[in-house]
């Protein structure tokens, strides 16, 4: 991982900013028009496959009603090769490893016979391959098999370069979750809470199984839409015995902005501050947000990443089973 840097409002959004190359191609039919999609079908005359269609590759699509649509538009007559297609892009865009694990033979099949005239969204069999090979490294990732992850990133971003900064992303998270694995930090540093009253991560946690911070500022866009999710979490897991807590990273005035921020968003969790020298920050080699961390009473961090990764429930879950993931 790089080392932290002191980054600019922009530079600390853009944390996402690459995955823009790979949501050009997943929002490609979110607006259910798929036209370029449906001019390559032959079943573009027929008005219930093309409905069948854009509902496989709508964003609002779940696993389950994509596993119905599948069935049905394989009934329908609609190419093998588009139904996976539609199976691999719910899997990168929900970044679903065990999902795209499972669909990993049917897009090898699709890369082995790709057919030009009935593809989708993906420009070519390299193409699909490089997806193959991504998908590989993300298992291999899991297993903490560096040097199978190594070896697949590499041939990802070698058969399909245009979602190298996709592939990037997944580098710099496996490097952070290797490093974070040993890494224990003190809960017992001074901090300060919107109010100006002194406390720390230690008495926020107050005995609890476990703390979950996220880290946010009152420029971050993502982060201001992110809010209401945010107190849904916090109201969720308090009975679970999970703690959530706002940690406030603007650089000036931040203890003011924050309070303003509590009040408009009516919220009732701990609202903190980091201090100016941002010691957590730098622990948690944070440099852009939103990010959330979850940590166990010793300081140990079970789970560093974006507050929408669906691993953040997966480790939650290690807690306590009882905890599931809300239904999007």
């Amino acid at each position: 991982m790089n080392p932290t840097f002191r980054s600019t409002p922009a530079m600390k959004t853009g944390r996402f900013a690459a995955m823009k190359s790979l949501l050009r191609l997943l929002t490609l039919c979110a607006g259910l028009s798929c036209t370029t999609l449906l001019s390559q079908t032959p079943e573009e005359s027929a008005a219930g496959a093309k409905a069948l269609l854009q509902r496989l590759f709508a964003q609002e699509t779940s696993a389950e009603e994509l596993q119905a649509l599948a069935k049905q538009a394989n009934k329908a007559g609609i190419p093998r090769q588009q139904i996976i297609e539609a199976k691999l892009v719910w899997g990168l865009r929900h970044q679903d490893t065990a999902f795209l694990v499972k669909i990993l033979p049917e897009v090898e099949i699709l890369a082995a016979s790709f057919d030009s005239a009935n593809a989708a969204l993906l420009p070519s069999a390299e193409a699909a391959q490089g997806f193959i090979a991504y998908i590989k490294a993300l298992k291999a990732g899991e297993a903490k098999d560096e040097a199978g992850f190594k070896s697949n990133i590499l041939e990802a971003i070698w058969l399909n370069p245009q979602q190298a900064p996709v592939f990037l992303q997944s580098i710099e998270k496996f490097r952070r979750e290797s490093k974070m694995e040993s890494l224990v930090v003190d809960l017992k540093i001074p901090l300060t809470n919107s109010m100006g009253e002194a406390t720390t991560l230690h008495d926020q946690l107050g005995g609890k199984k476990a703390l979950l911070l996220d880290f946010w500022a009152s420029w971050c866009g993502p982060c201001m839409n992110l809010m209401p999710a945010l107190k849904k979490k916090a109201e969720k897991l308090s009975a679970h015995g999970i703690v959530v807590a706002a940690m406030n990273k603007d650089d000036e005035n931040a203890e003011s902005i924050a309070e303003r921020i509590r009040k408009e968003q009516n919220a009732t969790l701990p609202w903190l501050v980091e201090p100016p020298d941002r010691p957590y920050s730098k622990a948690f080699e944070i440099q852009s947000i939103p990010r959330m961390i979850l940590l166990s009473p010793e300081g140990k961090v079970l789970f560093n990443g974006h507050p929408e990764d669906p691993a953040l429930w997966a480790a939650l879950k290690k807690i306590d089973a009882s905890i599931e993931a809300p239904v999007n």
